[in-house]
């Protein structure tokens, strides 16, 4: 019996040992991984659960990337997201207050407040795509241009009258109106309304509108090299002429 008890009591003890053994093994293990993981130089390989979260992650940063480019004079669906994110009237033309919206935007954001929506800011923003904004902004109107100049050019000489709007006589802003009429475009009356009603371009083609001072006081049709159309004063009939200052600004007719 005491031999019987004695097995009992020896077999414990011998898979004791063994057991040990096999923690002791997974226990060094486990601390060679960490070792090797965090020793100088060494990199962990990616586990099955990051990758694909590293992949969502990006693919996520991609999709929301903006590459375009959106400034003053451009129109469109894409100009409006700008206005709407910049909390100013989605009229979907980008005039002198939404760009003055986009500075505070980019203010507030630490962003470079240049009034132009690029990369950084259009990211910001989320905007979704570049595809929307108007061709309009970088070509001519439909108006033609050479048929505008034609149309000035055989009306020089008319006489210049205060308030006219007339072949018999007419003010610098009786002049362009004329003009676009003749082409199909319809201008307010006054040198101020016009300047309102036109798109500002900062890089004038020949036909476009010219502004002498905000508001208008003054103003003629665009002949290019830095000549334009008008009708000047009393002294000054319809004529070709230099632009005597480079205190204007232009306007596109659309």
């Amino acid at each position: 019996m005491s031999m019987f008890y004695a097995g009992r009591h020896r077999a414990p003890s011998t898979k004791t040992p063994h057991r040990a053994g096999a923690s002791m093994v997974a226990v060094a293990a486990v601390s060679l991984g960490t070792a090797a993981a965090t020793a100088p130089g060494a990199s962990a390989a990616p586990s099955a659960v990051s990758a694909p979260a590293a992949a969502s992650v990006s693919s996520a940063t991609s999709a929301t990337t903006f590459s375009g480019l959106v400034k003053r004079g451009h129109r469109g669906s894409l100009v409006k997201q700008v206005q709407r994110k910049v909390g100013v009237s989605a009229d979907g033309i980008f005039g002198p207050m939404t760009q003055s919206a986009v500075k505070r935007y980019q203010k507030r954001n630490g962003l470079v407040a240049d009034g132009i929506v690029g990369p950084r800011t259009g990211t910001k923003m989320g905007l979704r795509s570049t595809s929307t904004v108007s061709s309009r902004t970088t070509t001519r109107s439909s108006v033609s241009t050479s048929s505008v100049l034609s149309t000035a050019a055989s009306l020089v000489g008319t006489p210049y009258v205060y308030g006219g709007t007339s072949r018999s006589g007419w003010d610098c802003s009786g002049f362009t109106q004329y003009v676009f009429a003749r082409h199909g475009k319809s201008l307010p009356r006054t040198a101020e309304q016009q300047r309102r009603a036109t798109t500002r371009v900062y890089s004038p083609q020949p036909g476009d509108l010219v502004f002498f001072g905000a508001p208008a006081w003054h103003m003629g049709i665009y002949a290019g090299n830095g000549m334009m159309y008008d009708a000047g004063n009393p002294r000054v009939d319809t004529t070709k002429r230099k632009i005597w200052t480079s205190n204007v600004t232009y306007g596109r007719v659309r």
